[in-house]
């Protein structure tokens, strides 16, 4: 098999939407689409409840890399930053500490990743996924959720995930089609495959799990190259009918569950309608993706179990811009790779999800590997989504 470079690689792996958003400022890059105040900075609480609302880190698009040479290829004996430049490890780290110890950040119960945690992870290159996979865990333990939480009883989750999964790319042997083992849940980070970690058994496709009420539904997107004109890049994804499957099982769990409020459903692609916010969501019925409805059959599962928010990253789009799939608002979140929109502290209310978006700390890294930091994370924007409660909105299958 013909090998890539490493620039050949990432070239066409996604479209990256972004947005112009000005250090320091409090901006709102979808004016009236969002709101743009400042949180507080303690958690708030609910109105008429007394009682503090679910908090937790979304973060999604990482890349993280490792700093080597290119060892194949035009570019061989050259530096290879693809994703993640010089001194962003250092710049994540900066970032978790900054969650820590933030007032309001810190008391977060649970962290979820989007998907594409690494960037090579569908790659029969072993030893830079597995260079990817060190970095990934050496930042990562800089959060304290991660390391405190760490082989402790997670049990409350009621977390559930099929035992194995089948890869979509290539390994060190080629194309494996025996089923790979996820690693156990043993935190409360939970992070799902994207289309650059496919290969990943530390990363989850299908999972739920529940936390202060709200039933957390995660699937995997098969990615699907669509033919586009030379020179462009055109990409989406399919849902599988196994996928279908779980989230039905699963939402109709919830539903029946007067312990559970709310359903929120979480990929790694978009499901909004292909647009200028969203240029390669999901979609149904091309040869590509072999004529696959099962987009549809998705949204005809929220509205019947009553699922109304939608959570994704992959475009990299820095505006967190919103759109309807059918009863649900996607949000299409942005990447930790850029330093500004890159993360978000979420906060479930009866009725509503606040999406408080925040930059990434910025640095730089000389040849001898000292790191200058020129930008810690600041809060940026909100983003409000409203809420129906499952239970009491619904007549048969239709809302009330």
């Amino acid at each position: 098999m013909k090998q890539s470079t490493r620039r050949e690689f990432v070239a066409g792996a996604f479209a990256a939407g972004t947005a112009a958003i000005m250090s320091g400022c409090i901006e709102d890059p979808q004016g009236a689409a969002g709101t743009a105040t400042r949180p507080s900075a303690s958690p708030t609480t609910v109105k008429g409840a007394g009682t503090k609302p679910l908090k937790f880190l979304f973060m999604t698009d990482h890349h993280i890399e490792s700093n080597f040479i290119q060892d194949f290829g035009a570019d061989k004996g050259t530096p290879s930053y693809a994703m993640w430049k010089p001194g962003n490890h250092a710049a994540l780290v900066k970032t978790y500490e900054f969650i820590n110890s933030d007032p309001y950040c810190h008391d977060i119960q649970f962290a979820l990743f989007g998907g594409d945690q690494l960037n090579t992870g569908y790659m029969s290159h072993r030893p830079f996924l597995e260079a990817e996979r060190v970095n990934y865990y050496r930042t990562l333990d800089s959060l304290d959720l991660y390391r405190n939480t760490k082989g402790t009883d997670v049990s409350d989750f009621n977390f559930h995930a099929p035992e194995t999964f089948i890869c979509d790319g290539n390994t060190p042997k080629g194309y494996v089609k025996a089923p790979i083992p996820f690693k156990k849940l043993d935190s409360r980070v939970i992070a799902i495959q994207g289309n650059h970690d496919t290969a990943v058994e530390d990363f989850y496709r299908e999972c739920a799990f529940t936390c202060a009420g709200t039933r957390f539904i995660t699937f995997f997107a098969r990615y699907v190259g669509l033919p586009s004109p030379k020179g462009q890049y055109l990409s989406t994804a399919r849902i599988s009918d196994e996928a279908v499957v779980f989230i039905e099982k699963e939402m109709a769990a919830a539903a029946a569950d007067p312990a559970i409020r709310h359903i929120v459903l979480v990929s790694h692609w978009a499901i909004a309608p292909k647009s200028k916010d969203f240029i390669c969501p999901i979609i149904d019925a091309c040869k590509e993706n072999k004529f696959n409805d099962n987009r549809k059959k998705l949204l005809s599962l929220a509205e019947k179990y009553g699922c109304d928010l939608y959570i994704n990253g992959h475009e990299h789009n820095g505006g967190y811009p919103m759109a309807k799939a059918g009863c649900m608002t996607d949000i299409n979140c942005g990447t930790v790779t850029g330093s500004r929109a890159s993360w978000a502290i979420v906060e479930m209310h009866p009725d509503k999800a606040i999406f408080n978006v925040y930059s990434r700390a910025a640095a730089t890294e000389a040849p001898d590997g000292k790191v200058e930091f020129t930008r810690l994370p600041q809060r940026l924007f909100t983003r409000e989504i409203p809420l129906r409660p499952i239970r009491g909105y619904r007549t048969g299958n239709k809302w009330g």
